[in-house]
């Protein structure tokens, strides 16, 4: 079972790029950070965080971030 992504609200120092996200790989797993506009927030923005598996398949993380129109 996959856990939700833990949602991190934004400071108004942090908001530069809207769309843009974070991978961090390890042997065995992996956390991915993405920043998006916030729904409902004109002009701010929502972090989420999650954890992958090594096994994760790439082309599932891919079409999130996709889906997710990130940037960079």
């Amino acid at each position: 079972m996959k856990p939700e992504p833990e949602e991190i609200p934004d400071d108004d120092h942090e908001l530069v790029i809207d769309r843009v996200a974070a991978i961090d790989v390890a042997k065995a797993a992996g956390k991915v950070c993405v920043r998006v506009p916030r729904p409902g927030r004109a002009g701010r923005r929502v972090s989420r965080v999650w954890d992958v598996t090594a096994t994760a398949a790439v082309t599932e993380l891919a079409d999130n971030l996709v889906g997710d129109e990130i940037q960079r």
